[in-house]
């Protein structure tokens, strides 16, 4: 079984990017358009939509946090936001009184603080908080990442860590709000779902957030339409939301000895965007957006 890696969200927060952004409204499935590569599949079709959407196997999933949180939000409150998340998401309108085929279930906190995938032990689809360096390009104008392992073959998600960048003012509650933490992980949930950004600009899943903005707490239709589209509404009590081969609160867990074997590439899958190419993009950024009507 062939693995990749691949970072679900956005390029960077230009402002030419945003301000020209499409109008169109549509939100954007990432799937997977060959075995080296992968691409979206929008609504409405786009030229170069291609490939199998990308979908946790059987609609559920649990995450866990990282126990030592952040020196600005403290482990209950990036719970909080988290729980809200996930709720949301869970909550969608698909019509007809009917929800989407989702379960996404919280851990609680692991002692591991660090984004990986464990080929041949366990997981945990962490949540961190990285207060003293943004570890990758773009640490002023970058929110948040998440990044998403997924089978090549069929395109089920087998891992997703969410990292968030703790060197800019994250905030909780409605009160002197500057980046709303609630705003940025439901944001980033979406992407641990395997929903790409939308051109839509009323979207939680839109590229861009505005300092001061809570409105991505709230699922525009258009997101909710993706995540129906994604996952669509089936009895999901039975599920078992625990990480692939067991949850692991450690890093770094000693291997499970089994049978057989498993393959990973050495490089990151290739994700297409609005015609650009990229082995890694951020999930959350800094830029203009139209406030929500």
């Amino acid at each position: 079984m062939a693995l990749s890696w691949a970072r679900v969200g956005s390029l960077v927060a230009s402002g030419i990017l945003i301000l020209f952004a499409p109008d169109a409204s549509g939100y954007c499935q990432t799937s997977l358009c060959q075995k080296d590569k992968s691409g979206i599949v929008c609504s409405p079709a786009q030229a170069d939509d291609c490939g199998i959407p990308m979908r946790w196997p059987g609609g559920c999933f649990g995450y866990a946090i990282a126990e030592r949180a952040s020196k600005q939000l403290p482990y209950e409150l990036l719970s909080k936001a988290m729980n809200a998340a996930a709720t949301t998401w869970g909550a969608a309108d698909c019509g007809n009184g009917e929800k989407p085929g989702l379960a996404i279930v919280d851990f609680g906190p692991v002692a591991c603080d660090q984004k990986e995938y464990n080929l041949k032990s366990g997981n945990a689809n962490i949540v961190i908080v990285h207060d003293d360096a943004w570890p990758y390009d773009g640490a002023g104008n970058t929110l948040a990442l998440t990044t998403v392992t997924f089978d090549l073959a069929s395109g089920s998600i087998f891992d997703a860590d969410l990292e968030l960048n703790g060197t800019v003012a994250l905030t909780a509650g409605d009160a002197d709000v500057t980046f709303d933490v609630e705003s940025i992980v439901t944001h980033e949930v979406g992407h641990m779902l395997g929903l790409a950004h939308s051109e839509d600009k009323d979207a939680t899943m839109y590229i861009a957030y505005q300092p001061g903005e809570i409105s991505l707490r709230t699922l525009s239709p258009d997101d909710e339409e993706g995540v129906c589209k994604s996952y669509a509404p089936a009895d999901v009590s039975a599920c078992d939301p625990t990480p692939r081969r067991g949850l692991a609160g450690e890093c770094d867990p000693l291997p499970i000895e089994e049978p057989g074997c498993a393959c990973s590439t050495t490089q990151p899958a290739r994700l297409r965007f609005n015609g650009l190419l990229s082995l890694g993009l951020l999930g959350c950024a800094l830029g203009r957006r139209a406030r929500r009507r």
